[in-house]
């Protein structure tokens, strides 16, 4: 099974297909460089459609969450509480992360994947011509690359970790039922969470009231509720109202594998603000674990959660290391600073206190005001 399914992989099929088409064409020596072109074509593809959905986003007016370009290690963040901008050590691809914002929601996000679909196909054509033109193995393997890559992107697919073109444009305006009151309801939940983001809790909490009175079943509405008693720090009433989402039985696999990967770093900090019991709270937090990974929840995106797992157990080292990990990784605001309060803790409990304080500035930098940051900093002066 899983030498199946890395025969599957994406890349193995754009190679094999590079391969199929380049070698009658060109000969087998013109291989090698057909391996640069299918990169080529592949970075080509996906910048085309990155760019595409940030264009569209921004003549349609859906919310561009995030914007990041490169990977590897950060180099310059321009992140706002509304939006995240970072430039990353090699800047090979660009990510935008688009989603719900003012009314009409859906019909924005699907403007915005109309114009990712357009720029990818025109990308398409582009490379298709200078190929016939160039006539080589390069520009043929280019032409083959990207053409798949955005191919690839227009077949309709949702993951837990991702939604696809194609998924957005076939789907998105023929939601029904509890689906499309969701991005209905999307105003007021962003709304919500902006005031979380600018720290305004007063302000989220009355609009969180209205949110439990206005869509008290709604999926995104009650994690919006959640994250404000997050950000109260009232997690154990924040734990019952993430259960309620990891216990619904009428979501999807990629919804329930969300739910589970909040529920067990939520299950985690209770414990740590000693809010619930360890053994239970632990045990809860492992299976939550094993469930989102289970229903395909990316597993570098759970490292946060294990590193505060490993410092409830006192393994003080491999929380420095799973929290520096998940913090360099992340790009949202809240859940990095939470990152770096799990690395201060554990240089702490490692007896590194200037280590600490060094990650307790990185995350006072990005939100001072966030419970567990707050009360970090008043144990660390206290040391």
């Amino acid at each position: 099974m899983r030498l199946l399914r890395i025969v599957r992989h994406p890349l193995i099929l754009l190679t094999a297909a590079v391969c199929a088409v380049v070698v009658p064409l060109h000969g087998s020596p013109a291989l090698p460089v057909a391996a640069l072109g299918e990169l080529t074509g592949l970075l080509a593809g996906l910048l085309a459609l990155q760019l595409g959905l940030l264009a569209g986003a921004l003549i349609t007016g859906a919310r561009v969450h995030q914007v990041v370009i490169g990977v590897g290690t950060r180099v310059v963040d321009w992140t706002t509480p509304r939006r995240v901008v970072v430039l990353r050590a090699l800047p090979l691809l660009l990510s935008v992360s688009v989603g719900p914002g003012k009314s009409p929601a859906r019909l924005r996000m699907w403007g915005a994947a109309l114009s990712s679909a357009v720029l990818g196909v025109a990308a398409t054509a582009t490379a298709v011509v200078l190929a016939c033109t160039a006539r080589n193995g390069f520009g043929t393997a280019v032409a083959v690359g990207c053409a798949a890559t955005v191919g690839y992107a227009l077949v309709p697919r949702k993951t837990a970790g991702s939604t696809s073109t194609g998924w957005l444009l076939l789907h998105l305006l023929r939601l029904t039922g509890v689906r499309a009151r969701q991005l209905d309801a999307a105003p007021l939940v962003t709304s919500t969470v902006d005031a979380i983001q600018d720290g305004d809790i007063e302000h989220a909490v009355d609009l969180a009231a209205r949110i439990a009175d206005e869509y008290p079943t709604l999926r995104t509405a009650t994690a919006a509720r959640v994250l404000v008693l997050q950000a109260q720090g009232r997690y154990a009433e924040a734990l019952l109202l993430a259960m309620t989402l990891a216990g619904d039985h009428e979501q999807t696999p990629q919804e329930a594998a969300v739910a589970f990967a909040a529920l067990a770093g939520l299950a985690y900090a209770t414990v740590e603000a000693g809010q619930l019991e360890p053994e239970l709270g632990l045990g809860t937090a492992a299976q939550a674990l094993e469930n989102a990974e289970t229903l395909g929840y990316p597993t570098h995106k759970l490292n946060g959660s294990r590193a505060l797992r490993e410092l409830l157990l006192g393994n003080a080292d491999k929380a420095v290391t799973l929290a520096r990990l998940s913090a360099d990784s992340s790009d949202d605001r809240l859940g990095r600073a939470d990152d770096l309060a799990t690395l201060a803790r554990a240089h702490m409990a490692a007896g590194n206190n200037p280590a600490a304080r060094a990650a307790l500035r990185e995350a006072e930098a990005i939100v001072p005001w966030w419970p567990r940051v707050a009360v970090t900093r008043s144990r660390l002066d206290l040391a």
